[in-house]
């Protein structure tokens, strides 16, 4: 839904300055404010982040601080938070997901992370048993935040736009290497056999990691987010990141029932098939 704010101009000598905060006016100070990285208390995750944000935070100055200081300081607008949460929906008896969420510090911050003013956040990893691809990429999904919350801050109109792959049109042109089991269960073998020779599907997840790790050119690779065990009406996030340029080629998500499991579904490879023609 796009939101439009119109200013009225009104005599000062009246009712004094008017002064309205858009949702681009708030993020104007993106880039000059600290973003605190919040440590999850996960040692594998927590040195994940280090190192990821070390070599690939480059939007804003960044400190790591513990969840303690967060919930001492998260009410502090001089501060930016990136941070893991849980993703739960409404069917579901326990999150299904973890999500890293980009945020401002602020009013509201005291009630929930709900109540903060939210810049971009990304589906990370199923929150029962990840794949530990994650690891891998988090690179990868730290530049997609950061590209699209530097794009927030071009127009009023920009500033809502959602999370997309921005890239897609450029995805003819790559060599994609799918992990076989990305595909939804519904996905049949006729379908894999009408890809095209440029689309690969391993069977082996290393191989398409390998594909990444090496900055393979020209490359993008498939990644799934779901819970791993899913109810109807949790939701899968479909992804193909750009292993040399760590660009997000293909972004859609779907709620999950017994026609459409988790994973890349036909109506992609279709989607994805014309978008290569």
């Amino acid at each position: 839904m796009l939101a439009i704010v119109a200013a009225m101009m009104i005599p000062s000598d009246l009712f004094g300055q008017a002064q309205i905060y858009t949702r681009k006016e708030k993020l104007k100070d993106l880039t000059a404010k600290t973003v605190k990285v919040v440590m999850t208390g996960d040692e594998i995750l927590d040195e994940a982040l280090k190192q990821s944000v070390t070599t690939a935070w480059t939007l804003s100055p960044y400190e790591f601080c513990s969840n303690e200081e967060f919930q001492k300081i998260k009410t502090d607008s001089k501060f930016y938070f990136l941070i893991v949460v849980k993703g739960q929906q409404r069917k579901e008896a326990e999150p299904g997901i973890d999500l890293l969420t980009f945020v401002k510090g602020g009013e509201g911050a005291d009630k929930s992370i709900e109540d903060m003013l939210e810049v971009v956040t990304f589906p990370l990893r199923s929150a029962v048993d990840p794949s530990g691809r994650e690891f891998l990429l988090l690179p990868a999904f730290l530049s997609i935040m950061q590209e699209h919350a530097q794009s927030l801050t071009d127009s009023e109109v920009k500033a809502y736009s959602p999370l997309g792959a921005n890239a897609s049109k450029k995805l003819r042109m790559k060599q994609v290497y799918f992990f076989k089991d990305d595909f939804a269960p519904q996905v049949g073998e006729k379908a894999l056999e009408s890809l095209d020779e440029d689309i690969f599907v391993k069977e082996d997840e290393d191989d398409v990691d390998e594909v990444f790790s090496d900055g393979t050119f020209n490359a993008v690779v498939s990644y799934v987010v779901a819970p791993s065990e899913p109810v109807n009406g949790s939701v899968c996030y479909k992804m193909l990141i750009g292993a040399d340029d760590h660009k997000l080629y293909w972004y859609k998500k779907h709620r999950i029932s017994p026609r459409q499991g988790a994973g890349f579904l036909d109506s992609d490879l279709k989607a994805i098939k014309l978008l290569r023609k």
